[in-house]
């Protein structure tokens, strides 16, 4: 394998601070005051996950809201695809609450099978948007 002189010192430096970082975790495994610590930061990151998830519910439930109000202003094909990308939001916002309260977004597979559902709609919402918009510079 070729590597540049450039590749190889980013990937120097990256494994010098992967073995900075083990080395790290080692310490506070042995180290019993270390593991009050890092039960504490344990808990932080998890209320640092629950907050983060509610907030991304927030943020899907604000996209949904301005896609029905925009649906209200609109008419036809367009008011349709509006509703229906209302709903997906609507419902990807609620399966991060569903999230918090079952600890992994792939876990069970039925909340796995919800999201990917969700994320496969907007694909397709998004490439009907795409093909359907108006194009100034179309013949």
């Amino acid at each position: 394998m070729n590597l540049t002189k450039g590749a190889a010192i980013r990937l120097t430096i990256i494994f010098i601070f992967l073995g900075l970082g083990g080395a790290y975790s080692w310490k506070i495994l042995l180290n019993p005051a270390s593991l009050e610590q890092a039960e504490a930061q344990a808990k932080l990151l998890e209320q640092i996950y629950v907050n983060g998830n509610y907030l991304e519910a927030f943020l899907w439930f604000c996209f949904a809201i301005g896609f029905a109000v925009n649906a209200g202003k609109t008419s036809g094909k367009t008011r349709i695809n509006r509703l229906i990308t209302t709903l997906i939001f609507l419902l990807f916002g609620g399966s991060d609450i569903v999230e918090v309260q079952t600890g992994a977004w792939w876990s069970p597979w039925w909340l796995f099978v919800w999201k990917a559902s969700c994320v496969l709609s907007m694909a397709i919402l998004f490439w009907v948007y795409l093909r359907d918009r108006p194009l100034a510079n179309k013949p």
